[in-house]
């Protein structure tokens, strides 16, 4: 029973990785780019997207930040912003497969990436 239990786990661990990396693979529903650092953007969108019903995660990485929309805690992403420095600008591409309509969503990134002032 043990191993099917971890069997299960990693088959939906992975299967939430295949999904952000297929949202990836898709053309951007938006793209944003401002003057606000990578980290206050991030803070920004992860605060109005707490909003709302949905399980957040988020993961810095070298370079730049990910927050991943579930629509649950054990549900694949149903979409993500990458948020990255990209030259002296912040650039901030949504990835969707949302069923309905999601545009409150990347509102909330152009409204994020436009509102944030570059750092001091």
């Amino acid at each position: 029973m043990t191993r099917h239990a971890a069997f299960m786990l990693l088959a939906t661990l992975l299967a939430g990785c295949t999904t952000a990396s297929h949202l990836r693979d898709s053309q951007a529903t938006a793209m944003y780019r401002g003057n606000g650092s990578v980290q206050d953007i991030a803070a920004c969108v992860s605060a109005a997207w707490s909003q709302k019903p949905v399980h957040l995660v988020t993961n810095v990485l070298y370079g730049g930040t990910t927050i991943e929309i579930h629509m649950n805690d054990r549900a694949p992403a149903v979409a993500l912003v990458d948020i990255k420095p990209v030259s002296d600008k912040t650039v901030a591409s949504y990835y969707s497969s949302f069923k309905d309509d999601d545009s409150w969503y990347f509102e909330q990134i152009d409204h994020c990436v436009t509102a944030t002032p570059a750092p001091n």
